[in-house]
């Protein structure tokens, strides 16, 4: 049996995180998205990550780029 993971994801691309997209609002997608603070938005999701590898921006880049995709895909 697979298991599930002890957090489950809780990011979902409603209708409103698009529209925030579209919109280029970061709070709205966050709250949206149900993003920490401390992650890297997926507006700003763009090329190479600008920041340390170990900072928490460059820690969650992946996790936004992914997000960069979802929601154009969506959109």
């Amino acid at each position: 049996m697979k298991r599930k993971p002890r957090i489950p994801n809780r990011t979902r691309l409603t209708p409103a995180a698009v529209e925030a997209y579209r919109a280029g609002n970061r709070l709205e997608l966050h709250r949206a998205l149900n993003l920490p603070p401390w992650q890297a938005s997926p507006l700003d999701a763009v090329g190479a990550c600008p920041w340390p590898p170990s900072s928490a921006g460059g820690r969650t880049w992946a996790k936004a780029l992914e997000l960069r995709e979802a929601l154009t895909c969506a959109g």
